[in-house]
């Protein structure tokens, strides 16, 4: 059987991740700053908030209080960031041997950050064709504020995000080849407006093309903030839900958009109301897999299998501290790791309903597990080949890992 390269449309956010590194979220100079109640504009550790709303919240200009928050020193790093761009570089560089061809559909500003973002991505093997340049507003933005402590040690961050030139991109942006590809991966809309808001209908679009549709979300603060009470949205209505063949979401996007107290009542949410397949992520904790049997393999029961992450990650950083960088990016690289392991097996001829889910577990811990020893989410590789190989060690331990093999995953 002759292998085909599958074809992957990637659309979101890309932008410049401005990385403080030494934060500390219980200190005198950011309480001014720490959200009280959800959605209020303030700071919260793990979370999104715009930095408009956080100038709203404390009455101080933004400057100001990144000023106070930082002591004023400046960025330890900068990095190519935003879950759509990171994760889509993690699978292209994973699949460097042509498994797969990523394109990335955005926008960005013709300013310093929007060449500092070109600039990265030119030494990626991301398809970037059709990331526009939009000369009328500032390329989006994120200030990362990380506090390494957090966690006993394993690290927590929250996200400064100024969304600039991403209200421009519209549903119209896609018409230009995104719904030609094998697979249309949504990747975190909720920074990208427009898109976000027509998501049901942009689903079922690429359902009647007959392709694959993969979502993964970021924190939705636009909508937390217009009701912190009720679930998020996901598109013009919760039919979005039965066009999605994967669905990859941390554990508080998944019970806000669910509305729903619990994993199990996540889970039962996304099950029922038709999505065939999910990854929920939970920091440093385990995660939770479940399949229908459409696309992957099914998991064999209702309820979701909690999986647990690298062990081999965190016994390496258990041995060298020193090489510890900060956990930006590290769900967005575990997207990307899931996404390549379904672009992978798709090549190599697995048809729909027998794909790995252990496999794809295994590229998403080995992912989100090896960001940890980078600050910020992107890897600009030496050499083709050099994450992938990084990665495959990981793989392969969680594959042989026997907690891993006693759950029976398929």
């Amino acid at each position: 059987m002759s292998k085909k390269c599958q074809t992957v449309s990637v659309c979101g956010c890309a932008l410049a991740d401005r990385l403080y590194t030494k934060i500390r979220f219980d200190s005198d100079e950011i309480k001014p700053f720490l959200s009280v109640l959800d959605g209020d504009g303030g700071i919260s550790p793990g979370k999104l908030v715009f930095a408009e709303d956080l100038e709203k919240f404390s009455g101080v200009p933004y400057a100001d209080i990144l000023q106070k928050i930082s002591g004023g020193s400046s960025p330890d790093a900068v990095n190519l960031g935003g879950p759509a761009i990171v994760g889509a570089v993690n699978a292209a560089q994973i699949l460097h041997r042509g498994e797969a061809r990523f394109s990335f559909y955005g926008i960005r500003g013709d300013d310093p950050s929007g060449r500092f973002i070109e600039s990265i991505l030119q030494k990626t093997p991301l398809d970037c064709t059709h990331y526009e340049v939009y000369p009328g507003d500032p390329t989006p933005c994120t200030d990362v504020l990380s506090d390494p402590s957090a966690h006993n040690g394993k690290g927590e961050r929250s996200f400064l995000n100024r969304i600039g030139s991403s209200v421009r991109m519209t549903v119209q942006h896609l018409e230009n080849g995104f719904f030609d590809a094998d697979i249309h991966w949504y990747a975190a809309t909720a920074l990208v407006p427009d898109l976000h808001d027509h998501l049901t209908t942009l689903l079922r679009k690429s359902k009647q093309a007959g392709r694959i549709n993969v979502v993964s979300t970021v924190f939705d603060f636009r909508n937390e903030k217009k009701d912190p009470v009720g679930p998020w949205p996901l598109g013009e209505s919760v039919d979005s839900y039965r066009f999605i063949d994967l669905l990859i979401v941390d554990f508080e996007e998944a019970l806000r958009l669910s509305g729903k107290h619990t994993i199990e009542d996540a889970a039962c949410f996304f099950r029922t109301h038709g999505v065939s397949s999910f990854f929920i992520t939970y920091g440093a904790k385990n995660f939770y897999v479940w399949s229908d049997g459409r696309l992957f393999a099914s998991s064999g029961s209702l309820s979701p299998v909690s999986c647990p992450v690298s062990a081999l990650a965190d016994a390496d950083l258990a041995e060298h501290p020193e090489l510890r960088g900060d956990t930006t990016g590290c769900g967005d690289n575990f997207a990307g790791g899931i996404v390549s392991s379904l672009a992978r097996q798709l090549y190599e001829g697995c048809p729909a309903g027998s794909l790995s889910l252990v496999d794809a577990a295994a590229w998403g811990a080995a992912s989100g597990g090896a960001a940890l020893f980078q600050i910020g989410g992107t890897c600009v590789e030496k050499v083709p080949g050099e994450k992938e190989a990084k990665l495959r060690r990981y793989a392969e331990a969680y594959l042989a890992d026997p907690a891993v093999r006693e759950l029976h995953l398929p």
